[in-house]
């Protein structure tokens, strides 16, 4: 799966996620890239770990648009 692919995957995955299920995915997400520094930026798992997070971060704005 390619990265556009693997977003779109996430984006379903995260779409019913309330703002704290965001906030401690986003932390596990930076935390699973922190002990898998070593990994190269063009590594899969890598990827599919910024996929998640872009994922997230939409989730996150989309919810802060709704409350305003």
């Amino acid at each position: 799966m390619d990265y556009g692919q693997l977003c779109e995957v996430f984006a379903n995955k995260v779409k019913a996620y309330d703002a704290a299920a965001c906030a401690f995915a986003l932390a596990d997400c930076h935390s699973t890239l922190a002990v898998n520094k070593h990994l190269p930026t063009d590594d899969p798992y890598y990827i599919k770990l910024w996929a998640e997070i872009d994922a997230l971060r939409d989730r996150q704005m989309k919810l802060a648009k709704s409350l305003s």
